[in-house]
């Protein structure tokens, strides 16, 4: 009888390894006196090669395998299935997120003009079981206090309250200590400078508080940080990646540390109006797009409904969207692997470059006043002389 272990010892003999020398000088023979450098490759601000090997390892890789902390009930992989309900009668909208709840939903993500009647909106809604965020047009710190007294009042315990407000600005509160703040970043077509603004943006938020360096920890640590997702879908798994990590090095900056596992990442698709040959196409593109996300790192999931596909059955647009998590968990499985992208040659080196030129686009920003001093055109003008 023959060993399993013997014939994979034999087969991984039979095998030298391959240094990025050997690798180069192959390709350059195939390539039949091309230069080599014609494989090379730009795209949204990040720099890329032909190949990459273990050399294009960073020394010390990230660690971001952290297991969610209820493996039995919500997979060793948990990320929040956003439903997205827009608010135009509380009663209408609280039998929305009911019944998106009891059909696989984990988040509620109201969008809201101005602060609704929140006993009628969250009326049966197992607060602390689901978290309860919003998109907010009004004054979310108005939002916010309308939802401390609500709680307050339905004898809620407020460290089991979770999700964001997003508006804005960020609102922070004392009391609601694992309810975060949130904003919206444009998306530029250079990722460096996509994740300079979010980090900005936050420094920005960080200074309206007003608030001592000894008494920041808080307010950073109830930071949401939302991206919107794109169709790149190595970059958006290495955007995601380098995200947390460029969040952890922020926080040192400001004089203390945060777990890279604390840092809170929500991610959402776009609104599904570009144009498109096959408007199915949308479908294909919310699930790579989410896929990305996952294994990226997200904790959050938003995926807008698709009403431009289903205009005259809203209830169906909805349902497809929130589908999509539930396809990757239950069918995909993606609850069950732990950052698969960790030791990728190309993702590692993709996410280390994210980070390095994301920081110091940063650095420019903030030594021209920060995020809010500058115009757009000011803003879009600092990639113009970053180099790889």
């Amino acid at each position: 009888m023959i060993n399993p272990k013997n014939m994979d010892e034999k087969l991984f003999a039979d095998f030298n390894p391959m240094d990025a020398k050997t690798w180069s000088d192959l390709i350059t023979k195939e390539l039949k006196g091309e230069s080599i450098d014609s494989l090379l490759w730009q795209t949204q601000g990040v720099n890329g090669k032909a190949f990459y090997t273990s050399e294009d390892l960073p020394a010390d890789l990230p660690q971001l395998q952290f297991e969610n902390e209820h493996p039995e009930s919500e997979g060793s992989r948990h990320w929040v299935n956003y439903q997205v309900i827009e608010v135009q009668d509380e009663k209408m909208a609280n039998e929305k997120a009911l019944h998106a709840l009891n059909s696989g939903a984990t988040g509620l993500l109201f969008k809201v003009q101005e602060t609704p009647n929140l006993s009628l909106l969250l009326k049966d809604v197992l607060l602390p079981y689901c978290h309860i965020s919003f998109e907010s047009a009004g004054d979310s710190q108005v939002l916010l206090n309308a939802l401390e007294e609500f709680l307050h009042e339905s004898g809620c315990r407020s460290e089991d309250i979770k999700g964001f407000i997003l508006g804005e600005k960020m609102s922070f509160s004392n009391n609601l200590i694992n309810y975060k703040a949130a904003t919206k970043i444009k998306k530029h077509n250079n990722v460096c400078l996509e994740l300079a603004c979010i980090l900005a943006q936050a420094i920005d938020a960080l200074d309206e508080t007003g608030l001592t360096q000894k008494d920041l920890p808080l307010p950073f640590r109830q930071l949401q940080f939302t991206v919107q997702l794109g169709e790149s879908y190595f970059t958006e798994v290495a955007k995601h990646r380098a995200l947390r990590l460029l969040v952890s090095r922020l926080a040192s900056t400001y004089g203390f540390e945060i777990n890279t596992n604390a840092i809170d990442i929500a991610s959402y698709s776009g609104d599904w109006n570009e144009p498109t040959q096959d408007e199915y196409n949308y479908l294909l593109r919310a699930s790579t797009q989410a896929m990305s996300a996952i294994i990226g790192g997200t904790n959050g999931l938003i995926i807008q409904p698709f009403y431009q596909l289903f205009s005259k059955n809203s209830a169906q647009a909805e349902r497809m969207a929130r589908n999509i998590s539930i396809l990757l968990k239950d069918e995909s499985y993606f609850d069950k692997a732990i950052d698969p992208a960790a030791g990728s040659y190309f993702i590692e080196s993709l996410t280390l470059q994210m980070v390095e030129k994301s920081w110091r686009i940063l650095q420019t920003i903030e030594e021209q006043g920060g995020l809010s001093q500058l115009s757009e055109n000011e803003i879009d003008a600092l990639t113009q002389n970053e180099t790889a």
